[in-house]
């Protein structure tokens, strides 16, 4: 390959040979040190190859062998140049490409995130932008373990973090923060006591002494399972108390909402401006008049990739709808499936491990709202814990 690169870049001539003393001439160029590769038979004669600057030198050989020489062909650099010596734009267009392509070359395209699984990409990107590392940047002015501890300190879910630099491309490895160990099993001497007023349904103690039983009413703070556990007559130990005290609870919860909301009506109508992007730089260039009222829109970012490498080149396009907003007065009905829906959320991420036994929902009104009122039944674990001081 490399013999190949080096024949092409000084020229050769395909060259074909006739006459009476062929392998005359062929024994006196080997002789004289003149190089040819590629001679084979063809016809009367020979057909092969000679660099350029060689072919120059063997016409006196020729006629003293008695053969006749004929160019079939010119391949090369040289040749290359000579085909293209009048169009003066096409060398200058090449040496400009050549020393954009360099210049390219020392600026960021690209920003790729490894190990950012679960962390906010425009959270990272606001950070690396107040960092001064972003798309477009001098590559040689970026103080790289800088940028790693500005992120650190604005991302506090990153543990660890490495910019590294190939091409045009930076790839940002992260280490999230770990999960804090769980803490080792508790061994202070504690009490149980009710979170809530009930009627005790379940009892399960793993450590303790229990004062309570099933089916009797408890208050709140009312002291269920006690921490001092007999070892003998006169003899006790003060003990870390486990237990799972199921009860029914009786609980009111309430939700309202504003009997008159806003109700946003988008128009058919909207706007589309946008800009192409190159590095840092934006040019408009696809324009749309104001729409009249207020405006709500979306921006989409396009990055110009060609076989799986992402281009300095890249289009930004904001949509924006206009739309009108209108008074709009709830009827009871709706209001009330509304705010069911929100006393269902409550139960499902506030009470979740309670088994809801009963539920009544009273709906009242005033002036500007509706309110809903449920009264619970829930079956939960009431058991709390108290540290007990045993000095």
């Amino acid at each position: 390959m490399v013999l190949k690169i080096i024949r092409w870049l000084r020229g050769y001539i395909v060259f074909s040979l006739n006459g009476a003393f062929p392998e005359r001439f062929l024994n006196l160029i080997n002789k004289r040190g003149i190089r040819n590769w590629d001679f084979v038979p063809a016809g009367d004669g020979y057909v092969g190859k000679m660099f350029l600057s060689d072919y120059l030198r063997i016409r006196p050989t020729a006629r003293k062998a008695n053969v006749r020489l004929r160019v079939n062909q010119r391949e090369g650099f040289p040749f290359f140049v000579k085909k293209y010596k009048r169009r003066k734009g096409l060398f200058f267009g090449a040496v400009a490409a050549a020393l954009i392509l360099v210049l390219m070359s020392q600026f960021v395209w690209d920003i790729r995130f490894v190990g950012a699984e679960g962390l906010s990409l425009v959270e990272l990107n606001h950070a690396f932008d107040e960092s001064g590392f972003k798309v477009g940047v001098f590559k040689n002015q970026v103080n790289v373990s800088e940028v790693e501890r500005q992120v650190m300190l604005k991302v506090p879910e990153v543990r660890w973090i490495s910019v590294n630099m190939l091409n045009n491309v930076a790839t940002v490895e992260i280490k999230q923060q770990s999960e804090p160990p769980r803490m080792k099993k508790k061994t202070y001497p504690c009490n149980i006591i009710a979170s809530d007023d009930g009627v005790i349904t379940d009892i399960i103690v793993k450590d303790g002494t229990c004062e309570v039983k099933r089916g009797s009413a408890i208050a709140q703070g009312q002291l269920m399972v006690n921490s001092a556990v007999a070892i003998g007559e006169d003899k006790k130990k003060y003990v870390h108390s486990e237990a799972r005290i199921l009860a029914d609870v009786f609980d009111k919860y309430s939700v309202k909402i504003p009997k008159a909301k806003n109700k946003i009506i988008l128009k058919q109508n909207y706007t589309e401006k946008s800009n192409l992007k190159f590095l840092f730089f934006e040019f408009p260039y696809k324009l749309s008049p104001s729409l009249e009222g207020e405006e709500a829109g979306v921006t989409l970012n396009e990055k110009l990739k060609f076989n799986e490498v992402t281009l300095p080149l890249g289009r930004t396009t904001r949509r924006s709808y206009c739309f009108d907003t209108k008074k709009q007065e709830l009827t009871k009905s709706e209001a009330e499936k509304i705010l069911k829906t929100r006393l269902l959320l409550h139960e499902c991420f506030c009470e979740g491990k309670s088994e809801v036994k009963q539920r009544k929902f009273s709906l009242s009104q005033t002036a500007d709202c509706y309110i809903l009122t449920a009264d619970y039944l829930f079956n939960k674990n009431i058991a709390r814990k108290k540290k007990v001081n045993v000095e």
